[in-house]
C-alpha cells in the first residue's frame, strides 16, 4: 500500500510550512503529497458537505484555502522524488484545457511525478459564483476526461462533444507521463464507480471507515481487476492514537493508497516522525 500526506494547507499555508511538511514527506519516505482544490468560498450556501455528519465543513469562506495547481508546483520544485497530487478537482470550476496545460506543465517540471483526481464538484454555489455551468455533472466528467488525454497525447486536436466544443488545437508541452498521467475519481456515488472503471482511472474515497472501504473495494473487483482504490485517513479521527491499527485496517480493507492527514501545529512535524517509524515499515 502506497501511504501519502495530505498537505494541511488550511492551517499551513506560509512558506515555511509548506516547505517543512515537503520536506518531512520525501525524507521519512512518504510516498507522496497531496492537496486538494476550492477556488472560491461562497459565504453562504445550501450544497450539503458530503464528509461530515452535519452536512457543513469547518472551514468557511474566510478561511485561507490557496491555489492547488500554484501549491503543487512549489512542492515540485522542493522535491525530487515524492509524488504529487491534487484529490481532488471539482470539474464544475475547471475548464479542461486550462487544466490539461497545468497538469501538464507541473508534471514537466516534477519530472513526471504528477497525479490529477477529479469530481463533479458538489458545491454548486462555488461554480455559480465563477459562473460555470453546474448541469451532468457526471457526463461533463466523462467529456473533460477525454478532453485531457487527447490533449496529453495529440500535437494538436478538436473535440466536439455535447457540452465542450473545441477548434483544432495544440495544448503542450505534453505531460512526461504522456496520456498515461494517473487519474483518480473523487465520489461516493455508483455513478464516480462506473467512471473510474471505464476511464482506466482509480476510485478515491474520502475519509470512510474501513468498513465502508471494503465495500468499494468488493464493488469496484465486480468491475475491474485492476483498478486502484484510494483512500484518505485523518489522524484526528483515529482514537487513542492507534495509527497502525487504523493503517492495516485500511491495507486490509483494500487501499492501494492511503493519504493520511495532520492539521499544522508544533507536534506535527513529531507526529510524522512517529508515523514513518512505526506504521510506514509494517504496511508500506
Amino acid at each position: 500500500m502506497r501511504v501519502g500526506l495530505d498537505l494541511p494547507v488550511l492551517t499551513a499555508s506560509s512558506r515555511e510550512a509548506v516547505l517543512a511538511y515537503a520536506r518531512a514527506a520525501e525524507s521519512l519516505g512518504f510516498d507522496s503529497l497531496w492537496t486538494n482544490s476550492h477556488t472560491v468560498v461562497p459565504v453562504t450556501f445550501a450544497s450539503r458537505y458530503p464528509y461530515s455528519a452535519d452536512g457543513r465543513p469547518i472551514w468557511n469562506a474566510t478561511s485561507s484555502w490557496p491555489d492547488a495547481m500554484t501549491t503543487m508546483a512549489f512542492v515540485a520544485a522542493a522535491t525530487e522524488r515524492v509524488r504529487l497530487g491534487i484529490a481532488v478537482v471539482p470539474l464544475i470550476t475547471a475548464h479542461p484545457i486550462r487544466l490539461a496545460k497545468q497538469v501538464a506543465t507541473i508534471d514537466v517540471l516534477s519530472n513526471g511525478r504528477f497525479e490529477l483526481g477529479v469530481g463533479g464538484g458538489w458545491l454548486v454555489e462555488e461554480a455559480q459564483a465563477l459562473g460555470n455551468p453546474t448541469d451532468h455533472p457526471i457526463a461533463r466528467m466523462e467529456e473533460t476526461i477525454e478532453i485531457l488525454r487527447l490533449a496529453w497525447r495529440e500535437p494538436t486536436f478538436s473535440y466536439e462533444g455535447r457540452f465542450w466544443k473545441i477548434p483544432p488545437v495544440g495544448v503542450n508541452p505534453k505531460p512526461l507521463q504522456g496520456e498515461h498521467v494517473p487519474l483518480w475519481i473523487g465520489g461516493h456515488g455508483e455513478a464516480a464507480l462506473r467512471v473510474a472503471v471505464e476511464q482506466g482511472a482509480g476510485l478515491f474515497i474520502w475519509v470512510p471507515t474501513a468498513e465502508k472501504l471494503a465495500e468499494y473495494r468488493k464493488k469496484l473487483r465486480a468491475r475491474s481487476a485492476t483498478a486502484p482504490l484510494a483512500a484518505s485517513l485523518p489522524l484526528a479521527r483515529v482514537e487513542g492514537g492507534r495509527w497502525l491499527e487504523a493503517a492495516v485496517a485500511m491495507r486490509d480493507a483494500g487501499a492501494d493508497l492511503l493519504v493520511i492527514g495532520r492539521r499544522w501545529d508544533d507536534g506535527t512535524l513529531r507526529d510524522l516522525e512517529r508515523f514513518a517509524k512505526d506504521v510506514l515499515p509494517a504496511v508500506a
